[in-house]
């Protein structure tokens, strides 16, 4: 018989773990705004619509995707353990330009840079 756990179940054990041995990272509190909702309430609160998000939670691979829409553009924002990238454009983003992930407030600066430009 095939156990199926959610994945929030797994992400919340993964962070569970994190925080026991004291070594939470940045991606890590994005995954804890991710299943609390704060991520998506932040993300609208940029003027952001339509927010979907979604999380790649593989055995070697894992990231946080974001589509939304900001006026009459496309969002496409995926942020991986140590890095995000984000396209904006009218139609779906194509290329995608690349950070360092260092911290919540840098994503959320990055971001609102891209969406007044």
């Amino acid at each position: 018989m095939m156990l199926f756990v959610s994945k929030s179940k797994k992400i919340r054990k993964y962070l569970d773990e994190k925080t026991a041995m004291g070594t939470t990272t940045v991606f890590d509190e994005l995954l804890h705004d991710y299943l609390s909702g704060k991520l998506k309430t932040e993300l609208i609160a940029l003027g952001l619509k339509k927010v979907e998000i979604h999380v790649d939670w593989l055995d070697d691979y894992r990231c946080i995707g974001v589509q939304a829409i900001h006026h009459k553009n496309y969002l496409d924002l995926q942020i991986e353990p140590v890095s995000f990238s984000v396209g904006y454009d009218p139609d779906e983003p194509d290329e995608h330009d690349f950070y360092p992930l260092e911290g919540k407030e840098q994503l959320y600066t990055v971001l609102k840079q891209i969406l007044e430009k």
